[in-house]
């Protein structure tokens, strides 16, 4: 079945194909490292998980890189108030985003660039940019020059002109025009966060670093570039300008951006002082992979208006799919069961019709409700559909790793059940509760789940 894909430049559909035989070249815009990752920042990084495992669904081998930028206005900010070097402020911040990834299941591309590791490949871009004509030395830095670029403002559908002056903050740089921006900002020796270059001492601007390491990890041309809709413009519009300006080629084949997260209606964002983090929900002991339930039930372009009570009922359909995978396991526990094809072609077809998920997990319940499937066929299927939803499913065929306390009352407590003592049975139940976990009598022996 053909894989299709929104691609934002054309605002189209169009079946994917590699620019040229070997991996899928995908790049994801990572996370600038100045404060923890909220869930709408995670967004974007459970989306771009999500797209990987369906290339690979597909038979697709995915090189996948993930800059982090741990060099910028923010992250050198934050580093002078808490006054510590920028490499010790920014890492804190990196081991917690990388610690959410986990949590939500997230597979980790192939590369991860820092921005401070590739400062000389910026430094050669700018270079370029600048023997070009199509970037200028100015009091204060080096600045592209968005006149020079035809195309500039066609991803975000954009009259330059018109909007884009509107639409830029025009900050206190020395540039020609308004709507140009920096690529390399001129600092003082006194500054320690800055790197010699032939056209000035300094620090690069937050665009330029994408561009060089997308050229230097993946090259000229990629097929996937993935961000946030909030980057399509300036930052993937900027990207396109110095990009293809710079190399003569096209920057990337297919653009794709999951849409915002929205809290009870108002943009989140840490400027309003509304944003919820994964500690947030594990003070509420919720799992990440709540959350994780919770996005696939709305298309990646879809915004997500996110309220506690709509993550609540996540949580209670995830834990009704983990205890019907766990009852599925339970049945038929040493037989290993066939993926059934219907259901796999279903599956398919609507997860490569531009990652429909929000059908893909109607198929997996409407799977679940199917009781003329062997057990173990739906346990395999569902299984396999897991590859591509990463809810770690498998994780509830595995038998729980019980307190010895808890393993001594549920053994004492089969005692008097077998024994009719069903008063002292009872008793047993309430102290297992008590300890954290939940028992259900089934056809097939007692089950405990954690609270």
């Amino acid at each position: 079945m053909a894989l299709t894909l929104y691609n934002t430049a054309t605002r189209q559909k169009k079946v994917f194909e590699t620019l040229k035989p070997g991996p899928v070249s995908f790049y994801t815009c990572g996370p600038t490292v100045y404060a923890p990752a909220h869930i709408g920042n995670l967004r974007t990084f459970v989306t771009s998980d999500w797209w990987r495992r369906v290339f690979k669904w597909n038979g697709f081998e995915v090189k996948a890189v993930m800059n982090v930028t741990d060099v910028d206005d923010k992250t050198i900010k934050g580093s002078e108030i808490a006054g510590v070097t920028l490499a010790n402020f920014t890492s804190q911040y990196e081991k917690i985003f990388f610690v959410d990834l986990e949590r939500l299941n997230i597979e980790l591309p192939s590369a991860i660039p820092h921005a401070t590791e590739y400062i000389p490949e910026m430094i050669k871009m700018i270079k370029t940019l600048i023997e070009r004509g199509t970037a200028y030395i100015a009091t204060d830095g080096v600045y592209f020059k968005i006149k020079s670029f035809s195309r500039y403002g066609e991803l975000a559908k954009l009259s330059v002109m018109k909007e884009t002056i509107s639409r830029i903050n025009n900050d206190e740089y020395s540039k020609e025009t308004a709507i140009d921006f920096a690529l390399w900002k001129f600092e003082p020796t006194t500054v320690e966060v800055a790197w010699d270059a032939p056209f000035g001492r300094g620090r690069p601007g937050w665009h330029i670093e994408c561009s060089a390491m997308i050229r230097a990890v993946l090259g000229d041309t990629i097929d996937i570039h993935l961000g946030g809709t909030d980057l399509i413009f300036p930052h993937h519009e900027n990207e396109i300008a110095q990009s293809e300006s710079a190399n003569g080629a096209t920057l990337a084949r297919f653009w794709l951006h999951s849409a915002f997260v929205n809290v009870v209606g108002a943009k989140m964002s840490k400027s309003l002082g509304n944003i919820i983090t994964l500690k947030n929900l594990a003070e509420k002991n919720i799992s990440p992979l709540v959350y994780r339930y919770l996005l696939l039930t709305v298309h990646y372009r879809t915004l997500l208006n996110f309220t506690w009570e709509s993550l609540f009922g996540a949580n209670t359909a995830y834990q009704k799919l983990l205890n019907q995978v766990a009852d599925l396991a339970l049945v038929e526990p040493t037989t290993s069961g066939t993926p059934i094809p219907e259901y796999l072609n279903k599956f398919t077809e609507v997860v490569n019709d531009d990652l429909n998920l929000p059908v893909a997990i109607s198929v997996v319940w409407r799977l679940l409700d199917d009781h003329s499937i062997l057990p173990a066929d739906t346990l395999a299927t569902i299984i396999e559909f897991d590859k591509v939803l990463g809810l770690d499913l498998n994780s509830a065929t595995q038998p729980l790793e019980l307190p010895p306390l808890v393993k001594q009352l549920l053994t004492d407590r089969e005692v008097a059940r077998q024994a009719g003592d069903f008063t002292h049975a009872d008793t047993l139940r309430q102290q297992i509760e008590a300890n954290g976990y939940i028992i259900e009598d089934t056809a097939h022996g007692p089950k405990l789940r954690k609270t």
